[in-house]
């Protein structure tokens, strides 16, 4: 039995994961999919031709959907936004200082599942009572999350001009330190480095493998090498050119080229 293999973005969370199916289906294509809340819908992302390690976690996709899964999601997204203000509303008149993101129903509408953000811990056991006296025969639950997933719920532009890469296609957020930026040689400067959420960028971990592989092959900044010309110290390594700058003692710079990369051992250093 031959299957597929699809990269899906899970709504209305923007959830994404691997998904299988012995149909074939095209980017693009709304999907009703196996989801970590039931059965969900989502739409196709990417075709994967090879899923390598993801195989064991694979969900499958059961259907390619309908009009009327489309519109049974709609009416839900339109019911959520009505509870998602009453929140708001309640809020403010119990005095908390709550910002609230995205309300969900699951799929049979038996649950709602309220977004927020804050400063510090929140007691919303009253919010959820007064919540509850409103939405009858639902289950209401309130969940806290931090400036990333806060913006992954809500979706932005970066200040590369596209849309953020976890609304677009990151299934999990990778930590990120500022070693990977200082390995990197990035400026600290907040305004280049940070994201939409206030967070260091996503994307700074890229790349990150590389540079790390790099340090291995290329002398420190400020070891003492020998050149042609005499010992110099290392003031700036380019890796991206294979090559790296040393200044002399009488002030002069000069960038040395490698033929190779290999282990920075290997460098003839005083």
């Amino acid at each position: 039995m031959n299957y597929y293999y699809y990269y899906v973005k899970v709504l209305p969370l923007r959830r994404f994961g691997y998904f299988l199916s012995e149909e074939q289906f095209s980017k693009g294509d709304c999907v009703v999919v196996e989801g970590n809340f039931g059965i969900e819908m989502g739409i196709i992302a990417s075709v994967v031709d090879d899923i390598g390690e993801n195989i064991e976690n694979i969900r499958k996709i059961l259907k390619l959907a309908t009009k009327e899964d489309v519109c049974g999601l709609q009416e839900r997204e339109v019911k959520a936004r009505e509870i998602l203000l009453l929140s708001k509303e309640l809020a403010r008149d119990l005095k908390l200082e709550m910002k609230f993101l995205k309300a969900v129903y699951n799929t049979d509408g038996s649950k709602i599942t309220i977004y927020f953000t804050a400063d510090g811990r929140i007691d919303f056991r009253e919010l959820i009572k007064e919540i509850t006296k409103k939405v009858k025969k639902t289950r209401v639950e309130l969940f806290q999350v931090g400036s990333r997933d806060a913006v992954k719920l809500l979706g932005a532009i970066g200040s590369c001009g596209r849309e953020v890469c976890c609304t677009t296609f990151l299934d999990e957020i990778d930590t990120i330190s500022v070693k990977m930026v200082k390995d990197q040689g990035l400026q600290l400067n907040p305004t280049k480095i940070s994201g939409v959420c206030g967070r260091l960028l996503c994307c700074m971990s890229y790349e990150y493998p590389f540079y790390a592989s790099c340090r291995s092959c290329f002398p420190n900044v400020d070891d003492i090498v020998k050149t042609p010309r005499g010992n110099a110290r290392v003031i700036e390594n380019r890796y991206l050119k294979n090559s790296y700058v040393v200044m002399y003692e009488d002030g002069v710079k000069e960038e040395i080229f490698r033929d190779h990369c290999c282990n920075k051992n290997d460098d003839e250093k005083t």
